[in-house]
C-alpha cells in the first residue's frame, strides 16, 4: 500500500520544532510506502525523520516553493511524480495550494483523496486582514477559487476541533468527522521532573505568533511570585523578549525556542500550571492543551466560541484574553490546593478522550474505507 502526503510545511520545519512523532503519517503501519510532496527546494534527509512513517519506506520529493503564479507549473510537475508513484490514497493537511494540487492529482488519476483541516480559515482571514493585508488578499482568493474545489473533491474530511465544522459545511455541504490530534497518554503520564524553582512554575507551549496572545500572559504574571516558562519560537519571539525586558521580568520568564518531542513531557511534569491564551475563533483545542491535560496539569485556557466548545468545561478553567482575568485565575488555582488537585484529576480523566491509540486506529480505518470504496467504485 502506498500513501502520498501533501503536508502544510516542509518536513524540515517539523524536525526543527521537535515535532517528529512516531507513525504520524502512517497510522498502525498501514502503508508500506509513504511519499511526501514537499514544497521547498531541498527538504531534510529521510533517515532523520524515518519514525514519522513507522515501518514504511519513506521518500520525500522536493518540488520547490509554490505560489499563485506558479501553481499550474507545479501542478504539472507533481502530476508526473504521482503518476510514477501510483499511490492508493492522497492526503492533504490543508485546503490551500498544497491541497489544490493534491485534489488535481486525485481528480486526474481517480485516487481517493483525504483532507484534514487544522485551522478555521474564515476566522484566519479576518485575523490577517488586520495584520497582513497582502496575505489576506491571497486567502480571500483561496476562498473563492481554491478551497471550495479542494473540499468538494475530497472523499473524506476530518477536522481537529469543532469550530472548523461550520466552515466545511458552508464550503461543500459535507459534514466533517472530528478527529482530535493524537496524544500518547502513557508518555505524558510518565514524565519526569527535570528542574525545580522555589516559585510556582507556569508553562505555556506553542508557536510564538500574535494569535497565541503570549503578551497577555506575560502581562498577567507581572506582579505574581511565579516563574513563567515559554516554550516555542516564531515571528513574535523578539517582541515578547522585549516586552519581558520592558516590564523588568527577565528573572521571572524563561524562553526556550524548541524542545524535542521525546522530552516535552518532562517539562510539563516539572510545572505547576499550564496557561494558553490562543485565539479561540481560530483554534479550538491546540495540541499543547491536550498534552498538558494528559500530564495532569491544571490548565487555564481561552474561553471558547459560544456553541462551538470541544467539551472542556469541567476539566479546565476558562479565561477572557485579558491580563487581569488571567492573573485572577492563576491566583485562584495557586492559592487553592484542593482546586489544583481537583483540576489535575479532571484533566487526566478528560485526556482519555484524546487517547492517541484510538485516534490512530480511526485514521487507519479511514484509509481502509477509502481504498475499499475505490475498488467498489471501479467495479
Amino acid at each position: 500500500m502506498k500513501l502520498c502526503i501533501f503536508p502544510n510545511d516542509p518536513i524540515m520545519a517539523y524536525y526543527e520544532k521537535g515535532e517528529i512523532k512516531d507513525r504520524y503519517f502512517n497510522p498502525k503501519n498501514f502503508f508500506s510506502e509513504i511519499h511526501i510532496i514537499s514544497f521547498t527546494e531541498k527538504d531534510i534527509d529521510e533517515t532523520k525523520v524515518q519514525k514519522i512513517v513507522g515501518n514504511a519506506k519513506l521518500k520525500i520529493h522536493s518540488v520547490g516553493k509554490i505560489n499563485l503564479l506558479n501553481k499550474n507549473s507545479k501542478k504539472n510537475k507533481v502530476l508526473k511524480i504521482i503518476k510514477q508513484i501510483s499511490p492508493d490514497v492522497i492526503r492533504s493537511y490543508n485546503a490551500l495550494l498544497e491541497g489544490w494540487i493534491g485534489a488535481k492529482c486525485s481528480q486526474k488519476y481517480n485516487i481517493p483523496f483525504f483532507v484534514s483541516l487544522h485551522v478555521q480559515y474564515d476566522t484566519k482571514r479576518k485575523f490577517e486582514k488586520q495584520r497582513n493585508y497582502k496575505k489576506y488578499l491571497a486567502l480571500k482568493y483561496y476562498r473563492k477559487s481554491i478551497e471550495p474545489f479542494v473540499l468538494k473533491i475530497a472523499d473524506k474530511i476530518t477536522i481537529v476541533y469543532k469550530i472548523i465544522e461550520p466552515y466545511v459545511i458552508e464550503m461543500c455541504q459535507k459534514k466533517p468527522e472530528i478527529l482530535y490530534n493524537r496524544i500518547n497518554l502513557e508518555k505524558f503520564q510518565n514524565g519526569k521532573k527535570i528542574f525545580e524553582y522555589e516559585k510556582p512554575i507556569i508553562i505555556t507551549v506553542g508557536r510564538l505568533t500574535s494569535r497565541k496572545n503570549h503578551d497577555c500572559l506575560i502581562k498577567a504574571i507581572k506582579d505574581l511570585n511565579v516563574t513563567l516558562l515559554i516554550i516555542g519560537d516564531g515571528e513574535e519571539y523578539e517582541n515578547l523578549v522585549n516586552l519581558s525586558n520592558f516590564l523588568k521580568l527577565e528573572k521571572k520568564i524563561k524562553f526556550i525556542k524548541s524542545v524535542d518531542n521525546d522530552k516535552i513531557q518532562d517539562y510539563y511534569n516539572s510545572a505547576d500550571l499550564f496557561v494558553s491564551m490562543y485565539n479561540p475563533s481560530i483554534e479550538g483545542l491546540p495540541i499543547p492543551v491536550l498534552e498538558a491535560m494528559a500530564s495532569g496539569l491544571p490548565a487555564i485556557v481561552s474561553k471558547p466560541v459560544e456553541h462551538l466548545s470541544d467539551g472542556l468545561e469541567d476539566s479546565v478553567i476558562y479565561s477572557e484574553i485579558k491580563p487581569e482575568s488571567v492573573k485572577k485565575e492563576i491566583l485562584r488555582i495557586l492559592e487553592n490546593n484542593d482546586l489544583k488537585k481537583e483540576l489535575s484529576q479532571k484533566a487526566l480523566k478528560k485526556s482519555k478522550s484524546f487517547d492517541g491509540n484510538s485516534t490512530e486506529q480511526r485514521e487507519a480505518e479511514i484509509y481502509e474505507e477509502l481504498i475499499k470504496g475505490k475498488y467498489l467504485g471501479d467495479n
